[in-house]
C-alpha cells in the first residue's frame, strides 16, 4: 500500500508544481470577437487576389479562413504546381493582412483519392468555392521579420479604440 500512496502523492506534487509554474509565451493570446463573411466564388476566379480585393472593398485590415470547400483547376504551391485537372479542396486555412497572406491547403485527386498539400501561392476555382471568412474585431494581423525563423511571421496587435 505504501507504494501506491507514494505514487499518488508524487503525481499530485507534480500536478501542483505544473500549475504553479508560470507560462511565458512570446505573445500573449488575444481574445477577440469575429465578424463572418460567407462567400461563394465561381469558376475561373483566382481566390487569393479576390480575398485581398474584398478586404480593400469592405475596409477590412485582417481576415482568416474559417472553412473552405470546393474544387480547383489550378494551384501554385511552394513545391508543386497543380494544373492538369480538377482537384477537391480538402482543407484551406490561413491569415490575411493588408499586404500579405499565409495559406496552407490540402487537395485531393477525385479519381485516385491521393492528397497533395503545402503553402498556397495562388488558387483558381474550377467549379465553385464555398468560403467562410472571419474578421477579428479586436486585433489586426501584421507580418514582421523573425530572426529565429528567417521569415516574416504573424504578429497580432490589439486594436486601439480609435482603430
Amino acid at each position: 500500500m505504501p507504494v501506491i500512496t507514494n505514487t499518488i502523492n508524487s503525481i499530485l506534487a507534480r500536478k501542483h508544481k505544473m500549475k504553479t509554474q508560470k507560462r511565458t509565451p512570446h505573445q500573449v493570446p488575444t481574445s477577440t470577437g469575429i465578424r463572418c463573411y460567407p462567400l461563394r466564388i465561381g469558376p475561373g476566379v483566382e481566390l487569393i487576389s479576390t480575398i485581398h480585393e474584398l478586404m480593400e472593398d469592405i475596409g477590412v485590415q485582417s481576415l482568416f479562413i474559417l472553412s473552405c470547400i470546393g474544387t480547383l483547376s489550378e494551384c501554385s504551391l511552394n513545391s508543386h504546381q497543380l494544373n492538369k485537372k480538377k482537384y477537391d479542396i480538402v482543407s484551406l486555412s490561413g491569415t490575411f493582412d493588408k499586404q500579405s497572406h499565409y495559406i496552407m491547403g490540402s487537395f485531393a485527386d477525385p479519381d485516385t483519392g491521393s492528397l497533395i498539400g503545402g503553402q498556397v501561392r495562388s488558387l483558381t476555382v474550377h467549379t465553385t468555392c464555398e468560403l467562410m471568412l472571419a474578421e477579428p474585431l479586436d486585433c489586426t494581423f501584421h507580418r514582421e521579420f523573425d530572426p529565429r525563423t528567417g521569415q516574416n511571421e504573424l504578429n497580432i496587435r490589439r486594436k486601439l479604440l480609435i482603430d
